[in-house]
Order: structure tokens, then C-alpha cells, then sequence
């Protein structure tokens, strides 16, 4: 099932549950019927309702938004081809649940619709008597109780005494004056809607019965007697229901509704327990919170993400940060990192022959003077490409070092490496662009992707307007978290394949690799809403390069 339609459903589940629960430890005991009505059909809506609903909070610096994570902090535990299978297989899935729910739904769909023309049916082929706002129709068969549907009331006037109709057909026009029925249709479209949902059918329950009490108090006022009233209702209890969506006069629980009309009134004041749907509806809102954008202090990362807990204090590994105020970087920028990598990192013969590709992990500490030191495989794919990914990460020239508190500190890096294959025709070193932020090794026959007239790497790549930092700050000044995403605690990497043409412009956005229907499409829209770029080049010309960009999403 797509994660959107699974987040909802489960969000409106929740708040059926604890509306219902409030409900049996608070509620059910008083008089307080009219009232009780309203808290009913607020839960219905709410529940329905809240799921789509986000609140904006804004970050203070008392509670800022998370500055993204740096590079690769925690590595995946399953390989790119793996994750692929993975949610090829996560997909095929949901679709086959989403399929189920939707066919148990249609069933009792189509079995509502049926009652509804059976309805009409009945109305169609008996006689009817207009009297003021509504129609008494009388039907010819003992076996059906009365029952009302919007302003139908339907009866058999030879089954009882003028007496006894009198007082029935004062009962079923409490139901049509109050529009009972609008009730009971809503409460019946929720049970096909979450007809797996036990507190569905519960509170469909509840609301039919409460409107029987409203009924049977609207008889009593009117002035007939208590006791020749109830003792119809035990008469006309020997019968059939007639239809399940509709006003019974007659229904099951029979002892709970003379309980309610013998019960004495509920004080005034006990109404105040109402008020707790409003803490209720507070804490399922809060749910759906969404934290602002701040503004933060610059900074170079290579994957975009999300995250919820605020601003953390520098992380350390050993005698290294993970995360400082300023990060390490390589001398001329990103684009010379992956230029250096690009000339320097050759794709080893035997794994090119033997069709080996993959993503080398490696971390690596850039010291405060600026050199690389403790190299190390964290994920290897085959020991010559581990090593050869090794030899250029330590060939690399003394960085820009990373600062903490205006002082040049040592800082924990990480950097995944490529190799993958094309069409197998060539090892030609390249640089694999920003494919998931990586660089690495590519075999194959030409500079330009088979899919699209855009070049995969050129001399001169496309930069964002400002550079690295102010593409970071764009992203997360406009990127938010879908708030369904969030209250289901989905997160992922979104990897995002657009090119920049030789205008700087960016077309053919595309997914390459999904996690959630709308984190795809909120990663997509921000992509789309980005200024022009400057272009890249090759041989000095602009031309169309076609890029690849992560953005994670990280709870």
C-alpha cells in the first residue's frame, strides 16, 4: 500500500480508538444525549479530517530545526541494488494490500448501494400518506418494524393499534426532524472505509443507539406515558429489524434504552467532560506538527536530510569530530574533489572483466593540518577496488581542515566511491558526477548517458548559483518533511536524476530511487523550483550535463 494511504489510515485509526475510549470510560453514563450526538460526529470528522492537517511550529533558537547530517554518518546496510529489489519488492506488496483493501471496501460498498435501491423499492411500490414535513409510507408486510429514513417513515398500519401508532410514528419523527439519518449514513460510510478497524464498527454502534435514546426522550416529551411506551417497545421487539442503515424503531438493545429513560438526569456541571476532547484532538494534531526552517551558520555536506531532534552537540569518533561548525574541504571545492578522483581512480581490470561494480565505503580522518590519515574500508565490494579506492583517498592533497569553535580540529570523513559499469566496452576513469553524492570509476563506451543527449561528466561541472553551501541552504530552506511521512517514522534516501541544460536551466526530473509517494514528490518539487545554474562545460562550450542528487530523509 502506498505509504501516504497507509499513513493516513492509520493515523485516523488511532484517533477512532482513543475518541471511542474517552468515550466508554467518560462519556456513556450521563443524559447528556444532544451532546453526546455532537461528540460523535466530531470524532467521526476530526478522525477523518486531522490526518491532512500540518501545523507549521516556528524554530526558535530554543528549539532550532537540525542542521543536515554530513557525508554518509550512518552507512546503509544493503547495497544499492539491494535496496532496488528491496522496494521492488516493498511496492509489490502494497499493491497487493492496497488491492485487498480497496476490494473488501467495494464489496460493502456495492452491499450499501443494494440496501438503497432496496429501499427506494419498498417506497416505490406501497402507498404513501404526505403529512407535513414528511411521508408516511405503509407497508404491507408484518414482518418489516418501523423504521424511518430521512423523511420516509415507514409503517404497517394494520400490524398495530391507532394507539401504538401514534406513539411510533411520534418516535420515528424525532428521528426526521432531527435528520437522524444524516448519522447513520456517515457512520455506515466509515465502516466501509475502515472495515478492518474494530472501533469503526464500535462507534457506529454507539451513534445508532444514542439516536434511539434521543428518540425515545423526544416521545416522552411530547407526553406520552412513560410506562404504556416502553411496553410497546416490547411488543413491536418480537419483530424483524428491517434494514441495518436505517432509524429502527425496534433495535437490540432494547434493556439499555428503558435504562436511559429511567435514568435520572445528569447534573449540569458533569457536562464539562466534554471538554476533554480538546486534549484529545490537541495531542493527534501535535502529531502532525511540522518545525519551520531556521536559519543556520554555513556548511558543506554532500547528502541532504531532514531530521526532528534539533541542533546536537559535535559528535566525536576517537580523537576525531563527525560534525563541526566548519567541515573539511578539498582545495579548489567539490568539483575539484571529483575532478581529482575523475583523473586518478582507475576501474580494476579483472573486476571490469569479471563484471564486478559496486560502492566502496571508505572513512578516513582529515587531520588539523589539512592531511588524510586512518584510511580505512568500512564497505568493501572486492579487494582490488577496495584497494584502489584506498591508494587515491591517500594520494590526495592536504585539505582545507575543519574547525570547531575557530580552531583547526581533526574531523571523521566519509566517502562512498563507485565503480559501475556501462556497457562494459572500456574502463575509462571517470568521475560518476553526484550519482548519490559519490565518485568513482565507470566502464563504458562514450561520455554521454545512453538515455538523454547530456554529458555524464564534463571539465567543468554545473554549480548551483552561490555554490555548495547556498544549493544545501535552498534545499533546506524549502524541503519539508511530508507530515505523513513523519507520524509513520518513514525515512530513506530519495535520489533524484535532473539535467542541467546548457542554459542552467533544470529539466527531466526524474526518481531513481523512491522511498515514499510524497517525500518523492516534495524532493522533486524543490529540484523543479531551482534557480538556473550555471551551466557546465566541455571544450569551453555549455552543453546539457545530466546530474544526480541524494536527498535524505532522516528521523
Amino acid at each position: 500500500m502506498d505509504n501516504t494511504i497507509l499513513a493516513y489510515l492509520i493515523k485516523a485509526s488511532v484517533a477512532l480508538a482513543l475518541f471511542h475510549v474517552l468515550y466508554m470510560l467518560c462519556l456513556k453514563k450521563d443524559t447528556f444525549l444532544k451532546l453526546r450526538r455532537i461528540y460523535f460526529l466530531f470524532a467521526l470528522f476530526f478522525s477523518l479530517l486531522f490526518p491532512v492537517i500540518t501545523i507549521e511550529i516556528p524554530a526558535t533558537d530554543d528549539a532550532p530545526v537540525q542542521i543536515p547530517f554530513y557525508w554518509l554518518p550512518d552507512m546503509e546496510a544493503t547495497g544499492w541494488e539491494d535496496a532496488e529489489a528491496s522496494q521492488r519488492t516493498e511496492t509489490s506488496m502494497q499493491t497487493i494490500a492496497l488491492a485487498l483493501f480497496s476490494v473488501v471496501s467495494a464489496f460493502y460498498a456495492v452491499k450499501f448501494i443494494v440496501r438503497l435501491f432496496s429501499l427506494v423499492k419498498l417506497r416505490a411500490v406501497n402507498g404513501s400518506e404526505r403529512l407535513s414535513t414528511h411521508r408516511i409510507v405503509k407497508v404491507k408486510d408484518r414482518r418489516i418494524s418501523p423504521f424511518s429514513f430521512f423523511n420516509w417513515i415507514f409503517i404497517d398500519p394494520e400490524a398495530h393499534s391507532p394507539k401504538e401508532l401514534a406513539e411510533i410514528i411520534a418516535h420515528e419523527q424525532v428521528h426526521v426532524y432531527q435528520y437522524h439519518s444524516i448519522d447513520v449514513v456517515l457512520s455506515e460510510i466509515l465502516c466501509i472505509c475502515f472495515w478492518w478497524n474494530p472501533f469503526a464498527w464500535l462507534l457506529r454502534k454507539e451513534m445508532k443507539l444514542n439516536l434511539e435514546y434521543l428518540a425515545d426522550k423526544g416521545v416522552l416529551l411530547s407526553g406520552f406515558d412513560s410506562q404504556e411506551y416502553q411496553y410497546i417497545l416490547l411488543q413491536v421487539s418480537t419483530k424483524s429489524k428491517g434494514m441495518p442503515f436505517i432509524n429502527n424503531f425496534n433495535v437490540s438493545q432494547l434493556k439499555k434504552r428503558i435504562m436511559m429513560m429511567n435514568k435520572k438526569k445528569s447534573s449540569l456541571f458533569t457536562s464539562i467532560k466534554y471538554l476533554l476532547v480538546i486534549p484529545v484532538g490537541a495531542v493527534l494534531l501535535l502529531g502532525n506538527a511540522v518545525q519551520a526552517t531556521a536559519s543556520f551558520e554555513d556548511f558543506s555536506i554532500a547528502e541532504i536530510s531532514i531530521a526532528t531532534e534539533g541542533n546536537q552537540a559535535p559528535q566525536k569518533k576517537g580523537d576525531a569530530y563527525r560534525t563541526v561548525e566548519q567541515m573539511p574541504s578539498f582545495p579548489g571545492g567539490e568539483t575539484a574533489l571529483y575532478k581529482f578522483i575523475y583523473d586518478n581512480l582507475k576501474y580494476p581490470p579483472a573486476a571490469q572483466e569479471s563484471g564486478i561494480q559496486g560502492r566502496v565505503i571508505l572513512c578516513f580522518v582529515v587531520k588539523s593540518t589539512g592531511k588524510i590519515s586512518d584510511v580505512e574500508i568500512i564497505r568493501g565490494v572486492d579487494p582490488e577496488m577496495d584497494r584502489e579506492a584506498v591508494r587515491v583517498v591517500q594520494a590526495m592533497p592536504a585539505w582545507t581542515p575543519g574547525k570547531q569553535n575557530g580552531k583547526a580540529v581533526d574531523v571523521y570523513f566519509t566517502l562512498p566511491v563507485v565503480f559501475k559499469l556501462t556497457d562494459g566496452k572500456k574502463a575509462s576513469p571517470k568521475s560518476n558526477t553526484k550519482d548519490e553524492k559519490t565518485v568513482g570509476a565507470v566502464g563504458y563506451g562514450s561520455n554521454k548517458s545512453k538515455d538523454k543527449k547530456a554529458f555524464v561528466a564534463v571539465e567543468q561541472m554545473p554549480s548551483f548559483p552561490g555554490g555548495e553551501t547556498a544549493m544545501y541552504r535552498f534545499i533546506n530552506d524549502n524541503l519539508k518533511y511530508p507530515p505523513a511521512a513523519r507520524e509513520s517514522e518513514i525515512q530513506g534516501r530519495v535520489t533524484l536524476r535532473f539535467v542541467v541544460k546548457s542554459t542552467g536551466e533544470i529539466s527531466d526530473v526524474e526518481i531513481i530511487r523512491s522511498v515514499d509517494s510524497e517525500m518523492d514528490r516534495e524532493a522533486v518539487r524543490v529540484v523543479q523550483a531551482m534557480p538556473a545554474w550555471t551551466p557546465g562545460k566541455q571544450n569551453g562550450k555549455a552543453v546539457d550535463v545530466y546530474f544526480t542528487l541524494p536527498v535524505v530523509y532522516k528521523l
